[in-house]
């Protein structure tokens, strides 16, 4: 009889195990879906809007620092967060990294830059 305790705490676990992992694969979902819209904006209005969007979603849940990577579209090579990103952001590819989580995307305008260097 002492075996049955311990089957219905160990399906208690499984079940909230479960339960948990798929709330997170949830939230990578909603997270992932919010990144195709930027990634999706046709104007530069509509991609700031929708960057602000995915950060303000990220900061609401908790999301490690943000980090952001450039790279230089015409040869792939890592280029400084400098004047001419500002100058010329289409010509760069902006990667956005929270812990694991990569989001690359180019940058419409110096706008969609902006909310990723706030100090």
């Amino acid at each position: 009889m002492k075996k049955l305790p311990l089957l219905a705490c160990t399906l208690l676990l499984v079940a909230c195990s479960g339960r948990l992992n798929g709330e997170h694969m949830s939230a990578h979902q909603d997270f992932d879906a919010a990144w195709q819209a930027v990634r999706a904006a046709e104007t530069a209005e509509d991609q700031r809007r929708e960057i602000d969007a995915f950060l303000s979603m990220n900061q609401q849940a908790g999301a490690p620092p943000l980090q952001v990577n450039v790279r230089r579209r015409d040869s792939d090579e890592a280029a400084p967060i400098d004047q001419a990103l500002w100058d010329h952001p289409g010509e760069y590819e902006v990667v956005l990294r929270y812990g694991d989580r990569r989001y690359p995307f180019v940058p419409k305008s110096r706008s969609s830059l902006e909310p990723l260097f706030r100090e």
